[in-house]
């Protein structure tokens, strides 16, 4: 218990910016903490969903979304809508899979990291916006947990593009079984609050999206990288929410 402990204190300094304490640090210990990213997930939308429901007594909607969203970005120090934005630059940008790494690597932002960026959160506004305040919550946190556990499928699945150390340099070492259905578990269990056909139709456009991306990147730079699977988070995490506004009404 001492062990697992320290591996989810682990993903929760790692992916989020709430303090962890001392932890028993290793390159290992990280790579295995990795079961506990969809549980950090469940963690940020359960911040954004207080935030929400506290703004909601006094504020309308659209601002207690806004606020939500910031509060979620604050929680994780905006780790993944940064790869989104690192992405859009180097896939947009360059051609060669050498010049792809290196402008993703590069700590400015570009014309496509700033569009992506304002895209991305329109997106996310206006699909919560026009959810059901009363469903809001569980939907935040749902999005956030199951879409952190697609990012674990492609670790899994495919291999770490960069030969060089990195922030994500352990997401080259392999992924145990018990991670990857440790992780499962925490991804899917928020889904129990959700509609089934909702979730199940998500688990496609899920699976879509990580097939798409996984063949695109793999023929682009061989794999992926820790910008790559911010951006399949966020992608999951606005898939989510579009499902469910088009679904909730046929339910």
């Amino acid at each position: 218990m001492k062990q697992q402990l320290n591996l989810f204190f682990h993903a929760l300094q790692f992916y989020s910016r709430i303090p962890a304490g001392k932890i028993d640090y290793s390159e290992e210990n990280l790579a295995q903490s990795i079961r506990y990213f969809p549980l950090v997930g469940s963690v940020v939308g359960i911040v954004g969903a207080s935030v929400f429901m506290l703004c909601m007594l006094v504020f309308s909607q659209g601002v207690s979304v806004t606020a939500a969203l910031i509060s979620m970005i604050a929680v994780t120090g905006a780790l993944h809508e940064d790869g989104v934005s690192d992405f859009f630059d180097g896939f947009g940008g360059a051609y060669t899979r050498e010049r792809i790494l290196e402008i993703m690597k590069d700590s400015h932002v570009g014309a496509y990291g700033v569009i992506s960026l304002v895209l991305l959160f329109l997106a996310k506004f206006s699909l919560l916006t026009s959810i059901t305040p009363e469903k809001v919550p569980l939907v935040l946190i749902a999005a956030h947990a199951s879409s952190r556990f697609v990012a674990v499928a492609l670790m899994r699945s495919s291999s770490y593009a960069r030969t060089e150390n990195s922030k994500s340099a352990h997401s080259r070492l392999s992924l145990s079984r018990t991670t990857v259905v440790t992780a499962f578990v925490f991804g899917v269990l928020p889904l129990v609050f959700i509609p089934p056909l909702v979730s199940a139709v998500a688990a496609i456009v899920y699976a879509i999206i990580l097939f798409a991306l996984k063949h695109y990147v793999e023929k682009k730079i061989g794999g992926f990288t820790g910008d790559v699977l911010g951006t399949l988070q966020q992608f999951c995490e606005i898939a989510f929410y579009l499902v469910y506004t088009a679904l909730i009404s046929l339910i």
